[in-house]
């Protein structure tokens, strides 16, 4: 592709600093999804958008600590993604995020960027249905370099699919973890994770092949939730979906674990906030040093919210997450 051809299907944004939220991109992402989709172009375009970002700015920062350091959850670096992949064609919504990987962490102590590029690169569009995205979140090391710590594949679409049903829900309670279980901060192989991202409720069911759990996550405010709004997707709840997992761990095999990688994450309707919901984790395989799961969010009739395949945890011991 010559010179000339790349500067017409290539937009550049970068957005001025402000106190809060991005200038007219945040008036955007802020925007209700009520608007009719128009006619795509077929051209296909790639923005670049910079941002600051701070522990003053997001409060909620202050309930995922690890190791003595604020730690930017993954589930906040997708809706990142997604926020910004919406505002660009207000009618659209996130049907599936792909290929989701923690490249390198953004960590809240001296080696905190002062400015991330999330880099959007339209890939394809299906006239009036979908358009498809390879995303990227980076920063300009301290040497010049560029450091890359998110990546994925999103797609947004006009019509979400149909909710599918979950056909092995199973929440039976076999009382092998008691309901008057303190699952967060509560000893070395509990969650770590303040009230911004808690709670489960109870485990109903725990098997070496499943884990079931009950969450009841409670709404924070818009000033908690900073530069990382819940819009169509919730990284909030997205975040607690995933506890099941270390609960599983830390109960078969007193290890804890930390995201890496979710092969696809589907969306066909929001999670509810201060009403329980439930989450059926599939054990797929655990090794040593990993371990993958599927995880499907749901209503106790199946119908489900959210549905994760192929996430990929590393195990780590619990002395690496302590309090230095």
């Amino acid at each position: 592709m010559s010179d000339k051809n790349t500067q017409t299907i290539i937009n550049k944004i970068k957005v001025p600093y402000v106190q809060c939220e991005e200038n007219a991109f945040a008036d955007v992402i802020n925007q209700p999804l009520i608007l009719t989709p128009a006619p795509l172009e077929s051209e296909l375009r790639t923005y670049s958008i910079h941002r600051r970002i701070s522990l003053i700015e997001n409060p909620f920062l202050l309930d995922h600590v690890i190791a003595n350091y604020s730690v930017l959850p993954a589930t906040c670096a997708l809706s990142w993604m997604i926020n910004a992949c919406e505002a660009l064609y207000p009618g659209y919504r996130c049907s599936i995020a792909r290929d989701f990987k923690v490249l390198k962490g953004v960590i809240f102590n001296d080696t905190l960027a002062s400015e991330y590029i999330l880099e959007l690169q339209e890939v394809s569009k299906s006239h009036f249905e979908s358009i498809e995205f390879q995303t990227t979140i980076s920063s300009i090391n301290t040497e010049g370099k560029i450091s890359y710590h998110f990546r994925a594949s999103i797609k947004i679409m006009r019509e979400i699919p149909v909710i599918p049903i979950y056909e092995s829900v199973n929440l039976a309670e076999d009382n092998i973890i008691t309901t008057s279980k303190n699952f967060y901060q509560n000893g070395d192989l509990s969650l770590f994770h303040g009230s911004a991202f808690q709670k489960i409720t109870r485990v109903l069911n725990i098997s070496p092949e499943k884990i079931t759990v009950e969450c009841l996550w409670q709404e924070i405010t818009a000033e908690q939730q900073g530069q990382f709004p819940i819009k169509w997707y919730n990284p909030y709840t997205a975040d607690l979906s995933t506890h099941a997992l270390w609960i599983w761990l830390s109960h078969l095999h007193q290890k804890v674990c930390l995201p890496v990688q979710l092969g696809q994450s589907e969306q066909f309707a929001i999670t509810p906030y201060d009403e329980p919901f439930y989450v059926s984790c599939e054990i797929r395989q655990k090794t040593k040093s990993s371990v993958t799961a599927n995880y499907i969010t749901h209503n106790r009739q199946g119908q489900v919210y959210t549905r994760v395949l192929g996430a990929k945890a590393i195990v780590l011991s619990r002395q690496l997450l302590k309090h230095k």
